[in-house]
């Protein structure tokens, strides 16, 4: 935009100096201004004044800077966009137990959002020129492509990757995406946006992980919302209120836990952590509100709730450590 400001500019000062100086006509002076700065040689309209003979030779000059200065702007935007797009190469190049992001329209920018708080890696493959660009603007790791090939999933390192995430509006276009990335990467964890709810048994059978009707759930939201406000209040707390410090989070418990043979009684959880244990994940079982003699095992999974600093503990009790 600068850059054709500075030729605009030069084009109203040679059309109204030709005016002042020849006396001629709109038209005669802007062609007579244009030919000069292209320099394509057609000679001039009318035999020049040695007053317009100088102001020519001006005109001549200043187009050689302008044109000069443009394309020095041209080339170190080149230079600058070929680089951002090299480091960003190298950043997604090296990402590991990552999350890939495939579409980044509402549904794709709102998980994306929820990463950025979290710290959690990730890479958004899109396919549109104008959200890819916007996308990259907000500083976010961009493949820009079609998420359902798969050289743009090795690309975005699909084999080192723990989750996809299929938030594209086309329900075939997301089931394309499910069998390429479990074809890919067996073992990650792909969850799927379902925009016709017939569809979501296609998807698991593809391969998807979990499989979400925005429709359904916003439907399902809205009942509880207006019979159980109180419930759904809680809820937006613990999962989405940024100054609330309260969360829901998962744990896994490592070989090396020192829960590990403990009942949930012995291992005095909420006295050593102050978390909350809501359900435990035992050998893909999913047992909600434990009893006091649930028996720990390596590689349970505890979903507990408790402040950020108390799921740390938490995480330490269970052999990991999280910074």
């Amino acid at each position: 935009m600068r850059d054709i400001g500075a030729v605009a500019v030069l084009v109203l000062i040679g059309t109204f100096g030709f005016m002042i100086i020849e006396h001629w006509r709109l038209l005669d002076a802007l062609f007579m201004t244009v030919i000069t700065l292209t320099t394509v040689g057609y000679g001039e309209v009318r035999p020049l004044s040695d007053s317009g003979k100088l102001f020519a030779m001006f005109v001549i000059f200043a187009g050689a800077s302008t044109v000069v200065y443009v394309l020095g702007d041209m080339v170190e935007l080149f230079v600058s966009f070929n680089f951002e797009l090299r480091r960003m190469k190298d950043q997604i190049a090296r990402l590991s137990g990552h999350y890939i992001v495939c579409g980044w329209g509402r549904t794709g920018q709102e998980v994306t959002e929820h990463f950025m708080v979290k710290k959690i890696p990730f890479v958004v493959v899109e396919a549109d020129p104008v959200l890819a660009r916007r996308a990259r603007d907000a500083e976010l790791l961009v493949i820009e492509g079609d998420a359902t090939s798969d050289d743009v999933l090795l690309q975005a390192q699909i084999k080192k990757a723990a989750g996809v995430i299929c938030g594209l509006p086309d329900d075939a276009a997301n089931t394309f995406i499910v069998l390429s990335a479990k074809e890919l990467n067996n073992e990650v964890t792909i969850v799927s946006r379902a925009a016709n709810p017939g569809s979501e048994s296609k998807l698991r059978r593809a391969g998807a992980n979990m499989v979400i009707s925005p429709y359904v759930i916003a439907g399902r939201r809205m009942a509880t919302a207006v019979t159980h406000p109180l419930v759904t209040e809680f809820l937006d707390v613990v999962m989405h209120a940024p100054e609330y410090d309260l969360r829901i989070d998962q744990v896994n418990l490592s070989e090396a836990s020192v829960l590990v043979g403990k009942t949930l009684k012995d291992a005095n959880i909420k006295q050593q952590s102050g978390a909350m244990i809501l359900a435990v994940n035992q050998s893909g079982k999913l047992i909600t509100n434990p009893l006091p003699d649930q028996l720990f095992s390596s590689g349970d999974i505890l979903i507990a709730l408790g402040t950020e600093e108390e799921l740390k503990k938490l995480a330490a009790l269970a052999g990991i450590r999280r910074d």
